[in-house]
């Protein structure tokens, strides 16, 4: 959550520190707690991408290799150690909240720090373009996205978590500031990435009609007083060109690029072109040379048919790790992290730590709160003994 706010505060670290970062915390966690025990789908997933980058090593400039290894493997790297760290984890519902409210706490950073850059600036000119002036002086991309992830956690946890009135209260405030700042970047990622997170969620969450209705409530309030009352005041502030954004249907030649990528992919099918060299490779395509915006069709354009190979088992990991949660909660908590982790990646790649984190999470294991664990042993045991007599 902090990355983004580090970058936008312009501190002087390297670039690729909140993934490197993420990395060293986990592995000395595995290492202190003595467990090294490695899932196979994401230790697969992760062996599949190392030829090409072998490969890149080979036909590249060392030193450009090395910069396109950092940016595009750290990702993957982060990815595969919050497997190895949470799969070793289990946890109770108390707990995974706490995660996801501690997760809020630099979001909100995040979004105060773009208001401010908002409304300070008396020099903003609104087009339809992605503004830099409303994301905090950083790239619109990424704030949008952790932004709608702010939008996914707090909404998230009004639907699958149980709290006081108060709190309630402030995660439907947060909710609505984290959407209206997301927005006012004038990219529209995050959002689409916490609206698909959030469907799925809701749908796996729903046990009963009354219970359900309980928990979206506070969604379906969220949702009206965002389409009825913020997002068209904030229209009015852009003089129209917030809505003239939204109602775009262009994908940022996004959809370009993830073609060049398959054409790649076609002319080499094994290994692809190496890590990184697809940038400048797409110039045989495109009129431009530029990095993938969609980290699925960079897979399969930079390492070929092993590419491929480890999306099926990103895919193959997600399903298992839903199916193994024996919890609605913990089905709908791990649906959703995932599914917001793979739409992050369709539009920002894997820029930030963020999606390796939350892709991660989805190998956690929910176990019952210890006041239900006795009350389940108290029932069997009467049972028992109701049994014997």
């Amino acid at each position: 959550g902090v990355e983004v706010l580090w970058r936008m505060a312009q501190v002087p670290t390297f670039w690729e520190l909140g993934k490197y970062g993420l990395v060293l915390m986990m592995v000395t966690g595995l290492v202190v707690r003595r467990r090294l025990s490695v899932p196979k789908l994401p230790l697969i997933y992760f062996a599949a991408l190392i030829p090409s980058c072998v490969l890149a090593l080979v036909i590249s400039d060392p030193v450009d290799a090395k910069d396109q290894l950092s940016f595009n493997m750290s990702g993957p790297l982060a990815l595969v150690i919050s497997c190895c760290f949470f799969s070793q984890v289990r946890v109770t519902v108390t707990v995974i909240k706490n995660l996801l409210y501690a997760v809020i706490v630099p979001l909100v950073g995040i979004a105060f720090a773009a208001f401010f850059f908002t409304v300070t600036n008396e020099q903003i000119q609104f087009t339809t373009e992605s503004n830099f002036a409303t994301s905090g002086g950083f790239g619109p991309n990424q704030v949008s996205s952790v932004l709608g992830l702010g939008v996914f956690v707090t909404a998230g946890s009004l639907i699958l978590f149980k709290a006081r009135w108060t709190v309630r209260a402030v995660l439907v405030a947060l909710t609505l500031i984290f959407a209206g700042q997301s927005v006012m970047t004038f990219s529209r990622g995050g959002m689409y990435n916490a609206v698909g997170a959030l469907l799925l969620l809701t749908l796996l969450h729903f046990r009963d009609i009354t219970q359900g209705l309980k928990r979206v409530v506070p969604l379906v309030a969220i949702v009206i007083i965002f389409v009825y009352v913020l997002f068209p005041a904030l229209d009015v502030y852009t003089g129209g060109k917030l809505g003239e954004r939204f109602n775009e249907t262009d994908t940022t030649r996004r959809v370009d690029i993830v073609e060049s990528d398959l054409e790649i992919f076609q002319e080499n099918p094994v290994l692809g072109v190496g890590v990184g060299v697809a940038r400048s490779y797409r110039k045989h395509f495109l009129e431009y040379s530029a990095a993938s915006h969609t980290e699925l069709s960079r897979l399969i354009s930079e390492h070929g048919s092993l590419g491929l190979a480890a999306l099926l088992c990103l895919a193959a990991m997600g399903i298992l790790n839903v199916i193994g949660q024996r919890s609605t909660i913990g089905r709908a908590l791990i649906a959703g992290a995932g599914v917001w982790s793979v739409l992050f990646m369709t539009n920002a790649g894997m820029r930030i730590a963020a999606p390796s984190f939350m892709l991660g999470l989805t190998c956690i294991t929910l176990r019952p709160a210890r006041r239900l664990i006795k009350k389940r042993r108290a029932l069997r045991t009467s049972e028992s003994e109701s049994q014997r007599s």
